[in-house]
């Protein structure tokens, strides 16, 4: 008895110094410290609580950046995030890749494979396919998981459709509006040294979406990147979606369905379409005589990386660009360049281009292109800027850098609201561009490109007391940021490289 009553009061002290432990104090002295179990307890059971009770709109949006898999492991926390697993909004957007609704199975070839897992998918579909909004593919190496997932989502759109259709197949793809979809055209192997190795879609996925797009009826935003293909296929890729939505379209990207100069007509029947997204190589004078009697209003040329050189690619002709804008005279054109390796945007002569924005970290500002943009576009340009941090090394004397062509731009584009700089440039540049610039609202700058410096010459037209002000404020960073912030209108600082990698997005809103 003795024996089992001192083994329940060993047992018991365990149990408490399980419960409390050693600390360091500011001294760096060791103090024990034991731990109340029923505060623990207490405030467990109110954290609990209180992530129980949040409201449905706040749950929506948590379960919204969460992946399927991740949602049905919160959905298991409690009833109540069981049922905000099948709030409409969090099924707003889904994403199929190469992993979704997967089962894996042994090849004996290829070794272990992620095969799309029908009975999961068809049980997928039809308790969510009701609510989903959106729809994006982005594959990157198992396309057959994506042409089946196609097939599936279209077979339940038609059984959904069917005079008597079962209570599974109601209102199954009825509430899709946005498609985007991103084909990974690059297959080059890590070790390849040409580094880009283009292969396009097309064949049974390329039919399989079309019958896709067919049955979505009521898309108003359609983004199809890097398709990559050949001419036959890209004058019928837009078929099914005109015949459907001619009059319901609203946004379309189509960035790079040929490499090869090849106009896609199709984009000129979307009567009521606002936001367009093309490749110059895509386009030309018949198509913008169409675009001229639609609604649009921003047409955004984008070159990419997979986009063929700017030398290789023709413009558009004057008198088409004269004629859209008399027919559309709110259409504004946005020049756009993303790539990681140096290139120039095709520039569009009397195109009433509003922004041109380069996304490219070895791409420099050149003069002889610089002058040319102000001499086509110095009535409608209002928004100039290379975004992310350079690769390469700012020239430092005067007439090297490009403080005298940002000033230039400044002084004949009258209507430059936003302006991006990453280059080596001065402090009195910096004083010189707010004081030109009459419509500048935006200026964004990165700290450790600016030199404290003023070595402007002085201009005949400069009054003693204007060079007196340039100077005195050029010597420190506070004085050009607080001159500067008095000019704009509002607190106006220098930007840390951290600061200026977070522009992009920024850049890309306002644009």
């Amino acid at each position: 008895m003795s024996a089992l009553g001192v083994g329940r009061k060993g047992s018991g002290q365990l149990e408490v110094m399980q419960k409390a432990g050693w600390k360091i104090d500011g001294d760096e002295k060791a103090c024990y410290i034991d731990v109340d179990e029923d505060d623990d307890q207490d405030q467990e059971s109110m954290i609990e609580s209180n992530w129980r009770y949040l409201p449905d709109l706040v749950l929506e949006q948590i379960f919204t950046y969460l992946s399927p898999k991740e949602r049905y492991y919160a959905g298991l926390v409690c009833r109540q995030w069981y049922r905000a697993f099948y709030l409409p909004t969090v099924w707003n957007n889904f994403l199929v890749d190469d992993r979704t609704l997967t089962k894996p199975k042994f090849n004996y070839y290829s070794g272990w494979q992620f095969c799309l897992d029908h009975m999961r998918t068809q049980f997928c579909l039809s308790k969510i396919g009701k609510y989903m909004r959106g729809i994006e593919f982005r594959p990157w190496h198992s396309f057959n998981n994506i042409f089946q997932f196609m097939t599936m989502l279209s077979w339940n759109i038609d059984k959904g459709r069917e005079e008597n259709p079962g209570t599974e197949f109601i209102g199954i793809g009825r509430r899709i509006r946005t498609l985007v979809y991103h084909f990974p055209c690059n297959m080059s192997q890590p070790n390849d040294p040409e580094g880009i190795k283009l292969f396009g879609t097309g064949g049974q996925l390329l039919r399989v979406l079309k019958e896709l797009l067919l049955r979505l009826t009521d898309l108003h935003t359609l983004k199809l990147v890097d398709f990559v293909l050949e001419r036959y296929e890209a004058n019928h890729l837009l078929d099914e979606v005109v015949c459907s939505c001619c009059t319901k379209m609203r946004v379309l990207n189509l960035v790079n369905v040929t490499t090869m100069h090849c106009p896609i007509m199709h984009v000129g029947l979307f009567l009521n379409l606002q936001v367009l997204t093309i490749s110059p190589q895509n386009i030309d004078d018949d198509v913008l005589s169409l675009l001229a009697d639609t609604k649009l209003r921003h047409l955004h040329l984008l070159q990419n990386c997979y986009t063929p050189n700017h030398l290789t690619i023709s413009a558009c002709g004057v008198k088409a660009w004269r004629n859209v804008k008399k027919t559309n005279p709110r259409l504004r054109v946005h020049l756009r360049m993303e790539n990681l390796a140096d290139g120039e945007v095709v520039l569009q002569p009397e195109a009433p281009v509003h922004s041109i924005t380069y996304c490219a970290p070895q791409t420099r500002i050149r003069a002889e292109l610089l002058v040319r943009m102000v001499d086509h576009y110095r009535n409608t340009l209002a928004v100039y800027g290379h975004e992310l941090l350079p690769r390469f090394s700012s020239p430092k004397p005067f007439h090297s850098r490009i403080d005298s062509l940002m000033l230039l731009m400044c002084r004949q584009c009258f209507n430059v609201d936003t302006l991006v700089i990453r280059e080596k440039v001065s402090t009195s540049t910096l004083l010189l561009i707010a004081r030109t610039a009459k419509n500048l609202q935006h200026l964004y700058v990165r700290r450790f490109a600016v030199i404290l410096r003023c070595d402007w010459p002085r201009h005949p037209e400069w009054s003693d007391e204007f060079n007196s002000w340039l100077k005195r404020n050029s010597r420190s960073y506070e004085a050009v940021e607080r001159e500067i912030s008095e000019i704009l209108g509002y607190k106006w600082r220098l930007l840390s490289d951290r600061d200026f990698k977070q522009l992009t997005v920024n850049v890309k809103s306002g644009a």
